[in-house]
């Protein structure tokens, strides 16, 4: 019951945009009370399960990873606008993999080298954030962000690309520009465990932990490389990833979207 409570209080927020506090007795304890709430905020919302995100676990998550599925009507292509819902309301610079064939539990444990035999794709991207809950910064509230899928509220594509095999994934650059200025430069390698796809493993083995696996056609975005920065209405941001492409939002008003 608690399960369904929170994830009713998290729906309620993103519906009003508002923030919204979580009384204690109902903040998740493991890692079946999160994934419980992140698919009944899907439910409740109406929502369509997309890609994925993963990454290393929040504080209190006794798990090799941490992740949740993106809603597939908040996915868009690049160049795009997207609106923000409240504040504070940041951008992060993500690398995303696409599976060209299943991951099933037989080949299972998954590392690197299983990943890169099994991805077709690999396409810069940008998630958008705001986190809804309250009392952002405290410590042991990671695991609350978790099951409100960290505060997801967009992802945006870039292209894919299919020949991703000469790219040195372990430390590909991306820059990140608000309104043509550089805020931030990362790389590929300050993903979890050092690359892109060692989160992607790190979900596949959890799936299959859970008795589900990763299918063909399924992608991952595998986590901040340039950190969380705070954008406003009229900002327009660009992620540039070199050889791999780049990938433009603009971020609007509720009122200029309407």
């Amino acid at each position: 019951m608690s399960t369904e409570a929170l994830a009713k209080r998290l729906h309620e927020a993103r519906v009003k945009r508002e923030e919204v506090e979580i009384p204690t007795d109902l903040w998740p304890t493991n890692e079946d009370m999160v994934i419980g709430a992140q698919e009944e905020v899907l439910r409740l919302g109406g929502l369509t399960p997309g890609g994925w995100k993963a990454g290393p676990p929040p504080l209190g998550l006794s798990a090799q990873v941490g992740a949740a599925r993106l809603p597939a009507e908040w996915t868009k292509e690049s160049p795009a606008k997207v609106v923000a819902p409240n504040e504070p309301f940041y951008v992060e610079a993500e690398f995303v993999v696409r599976l060209g064939r299943d991951l099933p539990a037989a080949d299972a444990p998954y590392d690197r080298d299983a990943v890169a035999a099994a991805a077709d794709a690999v396409a810069p991207g940008i998630e958008l954030v705001w986190r809804r809950i309250a009392d952002r910064v405290a410590k042991d509230t990671g695991i609350l962000h978790m099951a409100d899928s960290g505060g997801h509220t967009a992802f945006v594509l870039g292209e894919w690309r299919e020949n991703w095999q000469s790219l040195d994934l372990t430390k590909h650059p991306v820059r990140l520009l608000i309104n043509g200025k550089e805020i931030k430069a990362g790389h590929s390698g300050l993903t979890m465990d050092g690359h892109p796809f060692n989160v992607v493993a790190g979900l596949a083995n959890r799936e299959i932990r859970l008795g589900r696996s990763l299918k063909a056609g399924m992608w991952v975005t595998t986590g901040s490389c340039t950190g969380l920065e705070i954008v406003e209405p009229g900002d327009e941001v660009v992620a540039e990833y070199g050889e791999l492409g780049k990938v433009e939002v603009t971020i609007e008003s509720e009122s200029e979207s309407a």
